[in-house]
């Protein structure tokens, strides 16, 4: 019982980080080193949780839980039933989360794939993007293996040619630092459990955060105000839906990023962040380490 309370330990400190984070300030001025904490936070929960229901089923064994396990087969019924029941639920557990994840990563490729061959009957090369001859304004990346940039002849007629310039640096933003894979592991777990509040709250947090790096991204290179304005004229003008898959310039609430961006926060890296840090990557360590070696 020992390794299930040091689980319990982790998975209590990594919920103790993550409602910090949810309530913290200084995310906004820098999103970057925000989400590996959130990606680090996010990991010690499900690793702890899944460590947590193998170590109680386990722990007559008194063995680390990969061990354990390769025993199990031949011996599994000498567990009890509550015993039996937390293990299978831990496998089971793991297995819906693997599944659900490949599950949405091959939807979310189909769903890119389809575009891809779309674009390539209804797109035209120009500027270093492609542009459809659609009259509401829109920018996206569809991400993949050879990323693409989309731009609407709308948007193109909305913003001017620094406010366009902008906008097509906050997209390859994304499709250089593959921000889709930051957000798919999030997305993934937001399909699996659509009801919860927190989990659809978290993954707005994680996909704000990542716009906000491409918009620091964008603005080193263009400045703020060129990229500001952009959303600005996207916001008024309204714009059409996301493909499946792809991320676009302003999907996400674009009052806080404008906000941001005209009026930076000061707010330097808070003392209770390097606490965080130690806290979640030693949860995560020994959440892990558990997994081999027995108490």
């Amino acid at each position: 019982m020992i390794l299930v309370g040091h689980q319990l330990a982790a998975g209590t400190a990594a919920v103790l980080v993550a409602l910090w984070l949810l309530r913290s300030r200084w995310t906004h001025a820098h999103p970057r080193a925000a989400l590996i904490l959130w990606q680090i936070t996010v990991l010690t929960l499900v690793v702890s949780t899944i460590g947590a229901l193998l170590g109680f089923g386990l722990a007559p064994y008194q063995r680390g839980l990969v061990p354990a396990l390769f025993d199990l087969p031949p011996v599994i019924h000498e567990l009890d039933l509550w015993h039996s029941v937390a293990v299978v639920a831990g496998l089971a557990l793991a297995g819906w989360l693997i599944v659900n994840q490949l599950l949405c990563l091959r939807s979310t490729a189909r769903a890119r794939a389809r575009h891809r061959l779309l674009l390539q009957l209804v797109a035209r090369q120009d500027t270093g993007a492609l542009v459809v001859d659609h009259p509401i304004a829109v920018a996206y990346c569809l991400p993949g293996r050879t990323p693409r940039i989309v731009v609407s002849a709308g948007a193109r007629r909305l913003l001017t040619d620094a406010e366009l310039d902008a906008v097509l640096a906050h997209e390859r933003a994304h499709a250089r630092e593959r921000h889709h894979l930051v957000v798919a592991p999030f997305q993934a777990l937001r399909r699996l459990l659509p009801g919860s509040a927190l989990l659809t709250r978290v993954c707005a947090t994680i996909e704000l955060l990542v716009e906000m790096c491409a918009d620091d991204k964008a603005a080193r290179q263009h400045g703020r105000e060129p990229l500001a304005s952009a959303l600005e004229r996207f916001h008024a003008n309204g714009t059409a839906g996301t493909p499946a898959g792809a991320l676009a310039v302003a999907d996400t609430p674009v009052q806080a990023r404008i906000r941001r961006l005209r009026e930076p926060d000061r707010f330097g890296f808070p003392p209770a962040l390097p606490l965080a840090c130690v806290l979640v990557l030693t949860a995560l360590a020994t959440s892990a380490a558990l997994f081999a070696v027995p108490l």
